[in-house]
Parts: C-alpha cells; structure tokens; sequence
C-alpha cells in the first residue's frame, strides 16, 4: 500500500507541475483576464494537488527508506537507490516550501493586477522565480526516476 501510494503520489505531482510549464507559458502573451484566472487556477492546482501529492511522496519515500534501514542486504547501499532518495527528499522539499509559497504570491499578484487594470511588476519577479523553482524541482523528480529506471 505505501509504495502504491508513492507511486501515485510522483505521478501526480510530476504531471500536475507539467500543467504548470504549458499553461504558465501559454499565457506570457494571454490578455490581462486570461493570465491572470490562469494564475489563480494554477495556484488551486498547486494546493489541491501538487502539494498533497508531494507531501504523499515525500512522506511515503521517507518511511519506505526507514523500513528498508531496517531489512537485511545490501540495496540500502545501492547508489540508485540513494540517488532516487536524494533527489526525490529536495524536489519534496522544494515544491512544499518553495513552490507552493510562490504559486500563492503568483495568485495574489495576478488578483492585484486585475484590480489595477493591468500586469503588475511584481507579477513578473515572482513567475520568474518559481519557473526556476518548478524547473529545478520538475527536474529532480525526473532524476529521481531516472536514477530508478536506469540504475537498477
């Protein structure tokens, strides 16, 4: 049951954040209402399913690690192994503290930017940081994946 809940929990959460990189790119050029509902559905999607699914993810790839520690042989060891766990434990870390607090400034800015009438500055600082925080953590759980894929 935990590694099905792992496992559903990185499917999730990678395709959730994919949503992110074609809709947040697809709007760079959208009008003022549709940029800015596109941000405030985003941040929905980030709190309704990027961040529980990291949270199932992370949590179940934590215990999975500590019941592993507990078991005899050497895959404790395996250097795929500690490279999913690696990996996997900063992407978690990032999308919870880093991600998720940023698509909720994102949001904000956007809902300020329709009160003004048009695209706030502080708007771009922000998507600008969390296309690189999205971007690193994207590329972690694909690592993380890769490192399972491939290592084994």
């Amino acid at each position: 049951m935990l590694l099905f809940l792992h496992w559903v929990g990185f499917s999730v959460w990678l395709g959730a954040q994919m949503t992110f990189m074609v809709w947040g790119m697809a709007t760079n050029k959208a009008g003022l209402e549709a940029w800015a509902h596109t941000w405030i559905t985003l941040e929905k999607v980030q709190r309704v399913l990027v961040l529980p699914a990291a949270v199932i993810a992370t949590v179940s790839g934590i215990v999975l690690t500590m019941r592993l520690a507990g078991q005899s042989g050497d895959r404790g060891g395996a250097v795929w192994l500690m490279g999913m766990q690696g990996a996997g434990l900063v992407a978690g870390i990032l999308a919870i503290l880093v991600v998720t607090p940023l698509t909720r400034k994102m949001a904000r800015a956007a809902k300020r930017s329709l009160d003004a009438g048009e695209r706030r500055p502080e708007a771009e600082l922000v998507r600008v940081k969390l296309a690189w925080a999205g971007t690193i953590t994207g590329n972690l759980i694909l690592l993380s994946l890769g490192f399972v894929a491939f290592g084994r």
